[in-house]
């Protein structure tokens, strides 16, 4: 297994973490998300910090030549640009997940909720596939 290989299935086990909840109780789950991550600045700069060290592992991890590469590569500036915004305005920031939260959990149905969690555990499972199956 290469370094490829190994992101993908630890990628593909945390989305599936982190999103299968919501197939199962979806207004609990994002309620939780705002509590853990989007109540104050300090936890939401926290959470930037996290998605920086991500960032910096898809940017420093060689993993070699290939599409798949190309594209974490490319997902990893995206993701320090976004750490990056968060860590500089993060009360605008909040304002705006807190906004979408609120539309999902309160315009959005249930069952709408479920078919997304359901879609990124998918995807989850898609990520796990390919790296043990492909690359």
């Amino acid at each position: 297994m290469n370094s490829l290989s190994i992101f993908c299935i630890v990628l593909g086990i945390l989305t599936i973490v982190v999103r299968g909840p919501l197939i199962f109780a979806p207004s609990a789950t994002l309620r939780t998300y705002d509590r853990l991550f989007l109540s104050t600045n300090t936890r939401l700069r926290a959470f930037a910090v996290v998605i920086a060290a991500l960032a910096m592992t898809l940017l420093l991890i060689p993993f070699g030549d290939g599409s798949l590469a190309v594209f974490l590569h490319a997902v990893g500036w995206v993701m320090a640009a976004v750490a990056l915004g968060i860590l500089v305005f993060p009360d605008v920031l909040r304002k705006f997940a807190r906004a979408i939260f609120s539309f999902f959990e309160n315009a959005v149905d249930d069952a709408a909720v479920r078919v997304l969690g359901l879609l990124a555990v998918v995807f989850g499972f898609a990520l796990i596939y390919i790296g043990f199956y492909v690359v």
